[in-house]
């Protein structure tokens, strides 16, 4: 994994190749740009690049070689930013990515420790690099690891033993907490949503902990527990008829008709012209464009015309069925129970001045194809 953060980062690689072309081994190398390094950290934001990367490796397992003193620097690390159980449980033996695909990760040397590492490499002679920023007490861990955890050692010998130690068991309870949230979401989740009153159910404690369950089932980065207790809170608390968005940070978090909904943060939509593609980026999503018969919007009154895609403006009007009248677009849109956080993201296909297509509502009548006419069916897929 080169993050071209050192000058030395190709020489790295060099190593790395020589020593698997020695030992017949096959490299794969995965160039990362780390980025948001202001907003997260330079730690945090390579951590955020390696992993994103890690998720795309073709394998069932990919093995770290983090051991235990990586593992009591982890905790103390987590503890000192305030991290709940799930920080204080530092590094799993074995993890997978939540909500995602991706080999499971495997740490096999967490029981040992960085002075059984180098013995081993010492007795068989083996040659490694070391990383010189690991010198560079700016950063957080390297603080810790140089600075803070010799002085414990000194003072408590065995330490590193015992911070691995009592990880385990904050794994444990961690684990035990979301055995709870399981038990809990069979009676307070549907389709991945939150009901809101069986949220408002439970005890604040029991409340925060099923959130923070579909969040992190959701692959989303934890909120600090202020902010999660503040949105349950808020949620069960404020008037049933009170539209809510809640900033979680990374998402935002709405209550619509009994639900919690998570959706990204809104995306700046513009308008875009279509000319044919088969996908379209859009927002959050993509819309598709499938070409059908006797179905969807009729071809030929397409040709040799000026095809937009348009965020709502408000004011539109539509007629989806020739039976009726045309009618407000928001009205339809309330009817179909599209949330109202939705219905601004909405890509609306438009021909010349005439709207043509609204996702979740349908095709106008005066577009729609007769028996025998070749057709454009859109579909938007959010993310």
């Amino acid at each position: 994994m080169n993050h071209g953060l050192s000058p030395h980062a190709d020489d790295w690689q060099a190593f790395c190749r020589r020593l698997c072309l020695s030992l017949g081994v096959p490299l794969a190398v995965a160039h990362v740009e780390v980025q948001d390094v202001a907003a997260a950290g330079l730690e945090a934001a390579a951590r955020q690049a390696r992993y994103a990367a890690f998720e795309g490796v073709d394998a069932d397992w990919l093995v770290l070689a983090h051991q235990r003193d990586d593992q009591a620097e982890t905790l103390l690390f987590n503890l000192l930013r305030g991290a709940g159980l799930a920080g204080a449980a530092a590094m799993p033996v074995v993890r997978g990515f939540p909500g995602r695909p991706g080999p499971r990760i495997l740490r096999p040397l967490l029981g040992a420790s960085r002075a059984d590492v180098e013995r081993y490499a010492d007795e068989r002679h083996l040659a490694w690099i070391e990383d010189e920023s690991n010198l560079d007490v700016r950063h957080a861990r390297n603080f810790l690891r140089r600075s803070i955890l010799p002085q414990l050692r000194e003072r408590f010998p065995g330490c590193d033993a015992t911070l691995a130690r009592a990880a385990a068991h904050f794994a444990e309870g961690d684990a035990l907490l979301s055995q709870l949230a399981e038990i809990d979401a069979r009676t307070a989740l549907r389709e991945g949503r939150i009901l809101v009153a069986e949220l408002g159910r439970l005890d604040e404690a029991r409340a925060r902990n099923l959130l923070r369950h579909v969040l992190k089932r959701a692959g989303v980065a934890m909120p600090d527990s202020a902010r999660l207790q503040e949105a349950v809170r808020q949620v069960c608390h404020a008037a049933a008829d009170r539209q809510l968005g809640i900033d979680l940070g990374q998402c935002l978090l709405h209550r619509y008709r009994g639900e919690l909904w998570l959706t990204p943060k809104p995306y700046a939509s513009v308008a875009i012209n279509w000319h044919g593609e088969d996908t379209l980026a859009w927002g959050h999503g993509t819309l598709r464009f499938d070409r059908t018969r006797d179905d969807g919007i009729c071809i030929a009154r397409l040709q040799g015309k000026a095809v937009r895609i348009l965020p709502r403006q408000g004011g539109e009007r539509f007629r989806p069925d020739a039976r009726r009248p045309r009618r407000e677009l928001k009205k339809l849109l309330q009817e179909n129970g599209v949330p109202p956080w939705q219905r601004e993201r909405l890509p609306l296909l438009w021909c010349g001045e005439e709207l043509v297509w609204v996702p979740g509502i349908g095709i106008d009548c005066a577009w729609q194809c007769r028996k025998g006419e070749a057709g454009l069916l859109p579909v938007w897929m959010q993310q």
